[in-house]
């Protein structure tokens, strides 16, 4: 038991410790938050999990170059609709002041899911490869990202739980922690580490996800688990992270978010229903590839570099690169002319 706590505590220690340190560093009025970087790599780690999954199960789809940047396509639409998602979720107090709300450095995962989705019908169209296979290779790698960017949440201070007794709870000290910024009534008060939570159970999620891959099933079953598994988990979540949000002297109340889930959801449902009924290929290892293979043969190519030197470079400005002040990329005025 000793032996065990030991070894938990050395993997949780630097995780915990990414509270105290919301900055990575500043240059001037340029901030780079370490959620941001944390994010950044989270995107580039999925598209180099999706890129294995690819080239072992389509060789021949995946013969030329072109895929490879029809994939980071897909990580763009995660991207821009993960920001996009922000104006949704604002509803008409956007239109208020939307020079505002469109400097600011909102990111929601939920909006990622579906532009993961659109992105993978576009891709699966453009490649030929069958789109429930797409699914579940791209739900897979988007399921690393979403355990490691709620990390990233962890460390930036966004999306915190709510107050608690719990010996297990997280307390915010940093003032530049969002926690802090927008609610500063919270300092010292213990909190549901609601982030790391939905960090551990998307990284559970995801080994589970491996594992189904690896039991060459029906195309369309593991993504079909992960829509049930994840947005299940996300309707209980809400439940006890910070129950509203002031913006603009107004309240967001998280039932909106949980709705957003539902729907998700009831989509999900339906999907499952379809690959059930669908006669969707076997998804099989066809071009075996060891990772030592991978990592040698395939990440350090010239033009997976460049990818993913494009897909970090990308996420860390518009995730993790603030201007001036915490919360936005660009200078605004809280009043609209």
């Amino acid at each position: 038991m000793t032996a065990f706590r030991s070894i938990l505590y050395a993997i949780s220690s630097p995780i915990l410790v990414l509270k105290d340190y919301p900055i990575l560093f500043r240059f001037k009025d340029i901030y780079i938050v370490t959620g941001g970087f944390i994010n950044s790599v989270a995107a580039v780690l999925s598209f180099l999990v999706a890129s294995y999954f690819y080239l072992t199960m389509f060789p021949a789809q995946t013969a030329d170059g072109t895929w490879l940047w029809k994939l980071v396509g897909v990580v763009f639409f995660s991207l821009v609709f993960s920001k996009v998602f922000h104006f949704f979720a604002l509803g008409r107090e956007f239109l208020r002041n939307p020079r505002k709300y469109m400097a600011e450095t909102a990111f929601y995962n939920q909006g990622g899911q579906i532009g993961v989705f659109l992105g993978t019908v576009w891709f699966a169209w453009s490649t030929g490869i069958d789109f429930l296979a797409c699914m579940d290779i791209n739900l897979t790698a988007g399921c690393l990202s979403l355990a490691l960017g709620r990390i990233g949440c962890y460390s930036y201070g966004c999306c915190h739980g709510r107050q608690t007794t719990s010996r297990y709870a997280t307390v915010y000290t940093h003032p530049l922690t969002k926690a802090l910024r927008v609610f500063p009534e919270l300092v010292n008060v213990p909190l549901v580490p609601t982030q790391l939570i939905s960090a551990g159970y998307a990284f559970g999620l995801f080994l589970l996800m491996i594992w189904g891959l690896s039991l060459s099933p029906r195309a369309g079953i593991v993504s079909g688990v992960f829509i049930l598994a994840y947005n299940l988990f996300r309707i209980f979540i809400e439940r006890y992270r910070l129950s509203v949000v002031n913006v603009s002297a107004r309240t967001v109340h998280m039932k909106f978010y949980m709705g957003v889930a539902a729907l998700i959801l009831t989509f999900g449902l339906g999907y499952l229903a379809f690959v059930l009924w669908d006669e969707a290929p076997i998804l099989t290892f066809a071009a075996p590839l060891t990772l030592g293979g991978f990592l040698l043969a395939d990440v350090f190519q010239v033009q997976n570099v460049i990818a993913m030197a494009i897909i970090f470079v990308s996420y860390l400005y518009f995730w993790g690169t603030h201007y001036k002040k915490l919360g936005q990329h660009l200078e605004w005025k809280d009043e609209p002319r």
